[in-house]
């Protein structure tokens, strides 16, 4: 509830609405301002629509403001190209709306204008993307110690908005239910929201600065920005919307009938890949879930596990984020306290191998399986399911504490995967350490933390095409088990 309007009356969810700076909405605001984070679609996108119906309550129209920085951590021709290869859409499908894009793509940190709350000072209020974790928070909380008007961050990455589910859950067993009892509500929602009202009005707004043009060609300029050139794009896994959509009708006709037999075959043939198309805000997960539901049926066994993925073990990494303060996310001491203390009783055990962060990088560990998932992640910005658990695992054992392997594995996804910075990953990373699991038999280094091998990996799924794909030098000295057992 803000002050002289109710978000349920305006038929926007209230639970989604997270209030940052309150107030009232400014009666002298030329508009409202939806400064965009996260969420790079318009169709389904509740921010947008939170700010259309806000604009459409205040008789104002609605921009859209973003930057796209290049002093993010971890910025390179990566990130940058990824999100690049989509925003000529994203401003294409706001105009085609009715709300004006106004984009700022600085080439320097030094080119980089605070631009936010000169636009806000001509707002009635501003509407922004939730995330839990990386910059958005942060980015959230230093514009509500400057804005003079009501910044609302809305829950667009959630089916069930987080808010919802009231407290940190201890695993995947205590959420499931929780949503399960929600899911008849949520999942039918497919919302297109208002159109504005006043989009003519929008489109005669001065917004007293020149903003970006033609973006995909800058994508082909990355050298102009001051960001990592040493992290390449990758070239056969595009953004934007339209690829992610290619990519979703791909799965549905070929990955997701087999998806509970195969998904964790490193081949990756039948996993879903848009992982980075959901992190980047460029599809919705209820309408992934809607476009699996609608293929397949509810009780089909690959929608099933499909599903269990994406709305139940997603959502848990978000609910983690939630109700941890961003710096104590990725600390040893938000652990369980079983996980906790029996790292801290094998903090002395002697580790068979240790390595450096840079060795690590470089794919120069004695593990041949392991070398290849890293050489998978540089190159493809991705590591396959399994293999994406078990690299966490390693890093863990050839780590000299667990909290340089929390800030191992964080820097080595962030920096090359696609789909890192996200609560998924932080969920993923806590896991390798204990969270959202029990406590196994008692081992040198992991203590009672869940164990994985390369070998036992080996014997659970076919790794010879993945490394001939993948393997290197390695692939060579790698002994496949004599009997591989049954997944």
């Amino acid at each position: 509830m803000a002050a002289g309007f109710s978000w349920n009356e305006l038929g926007v969810d209230a639970a989604r609405v997270h209030l940052i700076r309150p107030g009232e909405p400014s009666s002298s605001g030329h508009y409202v301002l939806y400064w965009c984070q996260v969420s790079h679609r318009v169709a389904f996108n509740h921010a947008l629509q939170a700010a259309i119906a806000l604009g459409n309550h205040l008789g104002k129209p609605v921009v859209c403001y973003q930057a796209l920085r290049p002093d993010y951590p971890h910025a390179s021709d990566r990130l940058h190209a990824f999100v690049l290869d989509g925003l000529a859409e994203f401003g294409n499908a706001l105009r085609a709306a009715g709300v004006p894009y106004w984009l700022e793509l600085p080439r320097s940190p030094a080119e980089h204008h605070p631009r936010l709350k000169q636009l806000a000072t001509r707002a009635a209020a501003v509407v922004s993307d939730w995330h839990p974790t990386f910059v958005v928070p942060r980015h959230l909380a230093a514009a509500a110690r400057v804005l003079e008007v009501p910044l609302f961050a809305i829950d667009a990455a959630c089916v069930v908005p987080a808010r919802l589910i009231p407290a940190a859950q201890v695993a995947a067993y205590a959420l499931r239910p929780k949503l399960k009892k929600l899911w008849p509500h949520y999942l039918p929602q497919l919302p297109e929201g208002p159109a504005p009202e006043r989009a003519a009005a929008a489109a005669r707004i001065d917004l007293g600065f020149a903003p970006a043009e033609a973006p995909e060609k800058l994508r082909l300029e990355l050298e102009r920005f001051s960001i990592d050139h040493s992290v390449p794009p990758v070239t056969a896994r595009p953004g934007g919307r339209a690829q992610a959509l290619a990519q979703l009708r791909r799965f549905i006709a070929d990955g997701l009938p087999q998806f509970d037999r195969a998904r964790n075959e490193p081949s990756g043939a039948h996993n879903s890949g848009l992982s980075a198309a959901l992190h980047f805000g460029l599809l919705y997960a209820g309408e992934v879930a809607h476009a699996a539901l609608e293929a397949l049926g509810p009780e089909h066994p690959g929608v099933a596990t499909f599903l269990e993925e994406l709305l139940v073990r997603r959502e848990l990494g978000f609910n983690y984020c939630l109700y941890t303060p961003t710096a104590q996310q990725l600390r040893v001491t938000s652990l369980p306290p079983w996980a906790q203390g029996t790292l801290a009783t094998h903090a002395q055990d002697k580790r068979a191998h240790l390595y450096s962060r840079e060795q690590l990088e470089r794919s120069e560990t004695h593990d041949a399986l392991w070398n290849a998932a890293q050489r998978q992640l540089r190159a493809e910005g991705r590591i396959y399911g399994y293999l994406r658990m078990l690299w966490g695992k390693k890093i863990l054992e050839w780590s000299a504490t667990p909290q340089e392997a929390l800030d191992r594995m964080a820097f080595l996804n962030d920096r090359f995967a696609l789909d890192g910075r996200d609560a998924v990953s932080v969920g993923n990373f806590m896991w390798v350490l204990g969270l959202h699991d029990r406590p196994f038999q008692d081992r040198p280094v992991l203590g009672k933390v869940r164990p994985m091998s390369s070998e036992r990996t080996a014997e659970k799924v076919d790794l010879a095409p993945y490394m001939k794909r993948w393997g290197g030098l390695d692939a060579s000295g790698f002994r496949m088990p004599r009997k591989r057992l049954r997944a």
